[in-house]
């Protein structure tokens, strides 16, 4: 390969995506934060590393703030793309295993052969509390109240899709909210591992748009991941029917949810561009790890 990363973004939602060999520099906290800072570094909502690079492939996905994300939609169509472009997968279905399990991609290819859409099959929700990984709970957290630093309460639903998730329903976006308190859920005391956010509001009968507070990146455009938790509290609870088409302000995706609570996503993904590191970048890079 003649390029140290490559750049591609699913709905705004944008990731750095580079191989495990030894080109590759050491990704540390520091050096994680360095390379998805927008004024310093690349710029981007995250990183996506290649760990193996034959079926099923191996996926790492890291939080711009150095944390290790279990999944990631958008980042699943995006790395699917580009192990399809890149040569590494030969097929247009193949497997992937992340830290939030396996999940199956299918990719959607335009009149030049390139990926213009991938389907993602992102395994199934549950509200186990030891899964989500609330502190000191027995039973699912279902539409109930927590407390906000004294300051205000949200209802909501705790759930995971491979990662944890709060999502509450409101009759009106309130974009400020999420974005005031959205950190304050992510660190609550109940979610020691922190936990990403999603606020929704319920659009039609197979229609919801939403907000969302990525742990570990904040507030974002656009996540698979949430719109697989958001659809999956709005149909379990009854607001609305599968197949979901989800709003956000990076665009919209599609999801489905099983009787048996697997879920299936698609949207679009787009590369924006292959890179190398400067002399400049690299020695910062090797003093700041």
């Amino acid at each position: 390969m003649n390029w140290d990363f490559v750049k591609s973004h699913g709905l705004g939602n944008d990731y750095i995506i580079m191989l495990k060999d030894e080109r590759t520099p050491s990704l540390t906290v520091n050096n994680i934060r360095l390379l998805c800072d927008r004024n310093y570094g690349v710029g981007s909502d995250g990183i996506l590393l290649l760990e193996k690079d034959t079926p099923p492939f191996g996926l790492r996905i890291f939080n711009p703030d150095g944390s290790e994300a279990e999944k990631s939609g958008n980042g699943l169509r995006i790395f699917s793309k580009f192990l399809y472009e890149y040569g590494f997968a030969k097929e247009k279905e193949f497997l992937i295993d992340t830290a939030g399990g396996r999940v199956r991609s299918t990719l959607r290819t335009d009149q030049s052969g390139r990926v213009s859409s991938v389907l993602v099959e992102m395994g199934t929700y549950t509200f186990d509390p030891a899964v989500v990984g609330i502190k000191g709970r027995n039973m699912p957290l279902i539409e109930e109240a927590i407390p906000l630093n004294g300051k205000a309460s949200v209802t909501g639903t705790a759930v995971s899709v491979g990662n944890p998730h709060f999502v509450f329903f409101v009759e009106k976006i309130d974009e400020p909210f999420i974005r005031e308190y959205g950190t304050m859920i992510e660190h609550h005391p109940l979610f020691p591992r922190r936990i990403n956010t999603q606020m929704v509001r319920v659009a039609g009968p197979n229609e919801i748009e939403i907000r969302i507070w990525e742990r570990g990146a904040g507030y974002t455009q656009a996540s698979g991941s949430s719109s697989c938790a958001a659809a999956s509290c709005a149909v379990f609870l009854g607001k609305v029917k599968s197949p979901v088409t989800v709003r956000m302000p990076g665009g919209t995706l599609l999801v489905e949810v099983g009787e048996k609570g697997d879920l299936r996503m698609e949207g679009p993904v787009e590369e924006v561009m292959t890179g190398n590191f400067s002399r400049d970048f690299l020695d910062r890079l090797k003093n700041h790890s």
